[in-house]
This record gives structure tokens, sequence and C-alpha cells, in this order.
């Protein structure tokens, strides 16, 4: 059986008076995709943060709860984001890339963290640009901007990024949502292939995504966990009539 990787126990998020998550717990599994569904607004993309600490930029919001990665209480006051966010990698829902070259965009990370012998940064960037699947296409372009990629060559190009720092969780708000179809389904193809040695949680609005390249689904709902389970079982047989509603159209 696979060990935890993540661990949250009763957490809510508020945006001022306004609760987003309400007394959530879950397990995800170490080297396991964790799909997020639900309609709209119904806190995935909170929960989503609220792993790597990123929702605390929101003026006004507030967590109560425990989270843990690997046994460690990320949520402590003294933990060093710096380095969580380095563990945590995370892709949005629009390709973003930094006003540099292809090279440096991958660079950026490792380079942060103290990297500094050439060799091993081009090795890295290689490897990084390999693993995205992003490497053929730009292996003589490393020093043009990257502005110029494709939208969907610029989300393999964060996925580059998130991955030159040797992260252990990778987070995935939507990522294929603003893509077109082909470079979507090339993501797609790479979560696949991240899985084992990644563990993923994504948040997608796109029920055949999640049940083509989950190993597990979580269905929120006005901020709580409603049902959470493979991924198999959520899709033909839950156990809630709500995720069901949701399966089958009858909640937007």
């Amino acid at each position: 059986m696979a060990r935890v990787k993540i661990q949250m126990q009763s957490v809510s998020v508020w945006y001022g008076a306004q609760p987003a998550l309400r007394q959530v717990s879950l397990d995800v599994a170490e080297g396991a995709v964790l799909a997020l569904i639900g309609p709209s607004g119904c806190g995935k993309s909170t929960l989503l943060r609220v792993i790597n600490r990123l929702v605390e930029r929101t003026p006004e919001a507030k967590i109560q709860g425990r989270i843990w990665i690997d046994g460690e209480d990320i949520l402590r006051p003294e933990m060093d984001l710096v380095r969580l966010r380095k563990r945590v990698g995370m892709i949005f829902q629009r390709p973003i890339s930094f006003p540099f070259s292809i090279f440096d965009n991958v660079a950026y990370g490792p380079r942060l963290h103290g990297l500094k012998d050439a060799f091993e940064l081009r090795r890295v960037v290689e490897l990084s640009l390999k693993q995205a699947a992003l490497w053929d296409e730009v292996r003589g372009k490393l020093r043009r901007p990257a502005s110029g990629l494709s939208g969907g060559q610029q989300q393999r190009l964060a996925l580059a990024r998130a991955l030159a720092v040797n992260p252990q969780v990778i987070l995935m708000d939507e990522p294929t949502s603003a893509l077109d179809p082909g470079s979507a389904a090339r993501i797609e193809e790479l979560v696949v292939k991240l899985k084992g040695q990644y563990t993923v949680v994504m948040v997608t609005h796109n029920l055949q995504q999640a049940a083509r390249v989950s190993d597990f689904t979580g269905y929120l709902q006005a901020g709580r966990l409603i049902e959470l389970g493979e991924t198999s079982v959520i899709f033909t047989a839950p156990r809630d009539r709500r995720t069901e509603a949701y399966l089958t159209g009858q909640i937007d």
C-alpha cells in the first residue's frame, strides 16, 4: 500500500467572513494523481493553494486545521515558505512565462536555490525540458525569448520550470483549460508519465480528463469534500447522491 504523501485534517479557509473550505480532511498517496472536481466556486482552487500556502497572499484569508507533507506540519508559523514551494511546484490555468529566455525560465528556480555551476545548470535545464516533452522543439532556441512560444509550449515550459527544482508534489490548477485540444492532450500525457515519480493534485472542470489521468478523484461542493475515492469507483458507482448528480449533469 502506497504511503501517504499529503494529509489534510479538518482544514477550513475563509476569505474575510466568506467560507471557502469547510472542515476538509483527505489523504493523498505518494506518487498518485488526485483530481479535484466540482462546480465553480466550490473551493477546488483554494484547496490547491492551501497546500503550498499561496492562499495566504489573499487579503483577509484565514486558515484553520492541519496539513502534513511527509509528516511535516506545513501550516506552522515558522515554516520556511521558500523551501515549501521548492517541494511543491504549481502550474496555473493560463501559461505563465517569465520575460527571459527559454533557458533562463527553466534555470530561474535552480539559480534561486543556489545552483551556480554552469555545467550542472545546463544539465538540469535539458533534463527538465525533456521531462516536459519540450526539448526537441526548443533545443536550438534556448536563448530566444520564452514569449515566442505557443500557449501549449509555454504551459510545458511552466512544467519544466517547476520540475527543475526537483519538487515532490505538483499542483495543477486547470492546466489545460486555456489550451487547444492537441496541446491539452500533450499535458495529459505528461501527467500520466509523471505519476509515480511525483505526487500530483489537479483541479479540472473536464470530467473526461479526470477519468483519463487520475488515480483518485475528490468531489467538492460548497467548500466541503463530499466524496473521495478511486477514480474508477467515483465515476461508475459514487456513494453520495450529490456526486452522482454532478457527474450526470444535474448540478453545474
